[in-house]
């Protein structure tokens, strides 16, 4: 098995680091929590996690994020400082087009999103918490805004 640096969409916001794991041909994508990389095996009591398994719970947790029904009217309103013809029903647009416009993007562009949109990720025993960036919304629905 070899270890090789592995830079997926959420190392940055995780106190998981990435790898890929190469064994017989087969990749293997994990987040291994960095107390263990710093203090040794085990320290952190998280076990190392399936990189795909992590990203699929963030980006659904984006989504549910995404589809809250007041969202909207908070997002036009922080908008209007940057863009001053945004209005809800751009911004209504924009969210809803999200998971599609997701779907098609490459993961660069998938992973620029995420970095726009969070702050910090944590991962503890008993679940995860996404901390957002306070404009990462209006900076999104600005770009997705026709």
């Amino acid at each position: 098995t070899e270890n090789v640096d592995f830079i997926g969409w959420l190392t940055q916001k995780t106190h998981f680091f990435g790898i890929e794991l190469s064994n017989l041909g087969d990749t293997h994508r994990y987040y291994i929590p960095q107390r263990d990389t710093k203090e040794g095996a085990g320290s952190s009591g998280l076990a190392r996690m399936p990189a795909a398994e992590l990203e699929a719970a963030v980006l659904s947790q984006l989504q549910n994020i995404i589809r809250a029904p007041n969202l909207a009217v908070e997002i036009a309103e922080r908008a209007k400082t940057y863009d001053s013809d945004i209005d809800e029903a751009k911004v209504t647009v924009a969210l809803r087009q999200f998971e599609q416009v997701w779907a098609q993007i490459f993961p660069a562009e998938q992973s620029r999103i995420v970095q726009l949109l969070v702050e910090r990720i944590t991962v503890s025993n008993t679940g995860m918490d996404i901390r957002l960036h306070a404009n990462g919304l209006v900076h999104l629905v600005a770009e997705l805004s026709p």
